[in-house]
């Protein structure tokens, strides 16, 4: 999984909670998913629903890296079928 903020990388869900990964944010409607620890302590705050959101001086000025890594762990397979009997 990828830091949405960074793109760092972390390799599994476990790995994520012990360092101390954020699952997920909002910067204004929109939630992220996975923030690592530098980025979270830096942009983001607990917002007053309790929820965690972008500082209002780093709302709308980050490029979220979640968009372009999201698809990274989708596996695809494609399978050719060859029948030599049938030239």
């Amino acid at each position: 999984m990828y830091c949405s903020i960074c793109g760092t990388e972390i390799d599994s869900i476990d790995d994520a909670v012990d360092a101390g990964w954020l699952p997920s944010f909002w910067d204004g409607d929109t939630e992220h998913e996975v923030a690592c620890p530098s980025c979270w302590e830096a942009v983001l705050q607990v917002g007053e629903d309790g929820e965690m959101e972008v500082k209002p001086e780093y709302r709308g000025k980050i490029v979220y890296a979640d968009a372009e890594n999201q698809n990274q762990h989708y596996v695809m397979g494609i399978a050719v079928r060859f029948d030599a009997h049938n030239n």
